[in-house]
């Protein structure tokens, strides 16, 4: 009789102490937040389950009740394992990038209406000049070679005496519309006209014959739309 009951006393220690690594584990996930509050209350009930067979352990003496009992206890181990694992599964479980991807579609460039051409040197070019010693201001024509019409010119006027010797230079920039094939004609100032200059095709003073000069225009840029 006393070795049953101490035989009755070993299972019931052996049982209380599964109980307290059961309870002590699930406070340690509860601290650490590897489980949720439902995990926990599903864990809490696995408790019961097992004081409950604890009751039914010092209620019960035959082997077989015994065998019973640890047969349940090894199942509720075994939730314990799988409520463990879920958790762990949870916490590691990675959000979905909400990064957007790059667009490769590229801004659209504005395009201007003005653009400055200086590669071609005879897309502008001189076709005539006046200047006689009467008057300050040459007048010049210009004739517009590209297939757009051009809205501005910079050029360069050299002047030279009859023996191909230069004499100055004059640089201007000049607001003018000239369409495409056309010829635009404007008001420039002459060269020497305090020293009574004329250009060799016009008019001269007779008493200085020798005071005539002649041009050439060098085209620097123009301006088109």
């Amino acid at each position: 009789m006393q070795e049953e009951q101490y035989e009755r006393k070993s299972r019931a220690g052996i049982i209380v102490i599964i109980i307290v690594l059961i309870a002590a584990l699930i406070a340690l996930l509860w601290t650490t937040g590897l489980i949720n509050r439902e995990k926990h209350e599903a864990s809490a009930e696995v408790t019961e389950e097992v004081s409950e067979t604890a009751s039914l352990s010092d209620q019960t003496a035959n082997p077989q009740d015994f065998e019973a009992l640890q047969q349940e206890v090894s199942q509720l181990r075994n939730e314990v394992e799988q409520l463990k694992q879920e958790n762990g599964k949870e916490n590691t479980a990675q959000p979905a990038s909400t990064a957007k991807p790059v667009s490769s579609v590229q801004p659209a460039t504005s395009t201007t209406t003005n653009s400055t051409e200086a590669n071609d040197p005879n897309a502008i070019t001189l076709t005539n000049y006046l200047h006689d010693w009467v008057q300050p201001s040459a007048t010049v024509t210009f004739k517009n070679n590209t297939d757009r019409t051009v809205t501005a010119i910079t050029g360069r006027m050299i002047y030279y005496d009859m023996d191909g010797n230069m004499l100055d230079y004059l640089d201007f920039s000049k607001s003018i519309n000239i369409e495409p094939g056309m010829v635009r004609r404007f008001l420039l100032q002459g060269y020497g006209y305090d020293n009574n200059y004329a250009y060799y095709k016009s008019k001269v003073l007779a008493t200085n014959p020798d005071r005539k000069y002649k041009v050439e225009f060098q085209l620097k840029s123009y301006k088109t739309n």
